[in-house]
């Protein structure tokens, strides 16, 4: 069972849906549905793709706008 007070921010589980601190966008996120991603509606670059039911950002679309991070409901998505 994850426990939240033992994250390293890792991203290796997939418990946690941290993102590292790195310069390249990194993102596979499962909390909405797809149909309902904010993120995938407001994406002008169509920077975010589903892959296994999973939502990713391929960071060589993305122009680092932020319009996703506004709208993340679970704040997940950190654009650095």
């Amino acid at each position: 069972m994850f426990k939240s007070g033992n994250c390293t921010e890792c991203t290796t589980c997939g418990s946690c849906q941290q993102t590292p601190n790195v310069d390249t966008p990194i993102l596979f996120c499962m909390h909405c549905q797809p149909s309902d991603a904010p993120c995938l509606s407001i994406c002008k670059q169509d920077a975010f793709e589903v892959l296994g039911g999973a939502i990713t950002l391929n960071s060589e679309k993305c122009n680092k706008c932020l319009d996703c991070e506004e709208v993340c409901p679970i704040g997940i998505i950190k654009i650095y």
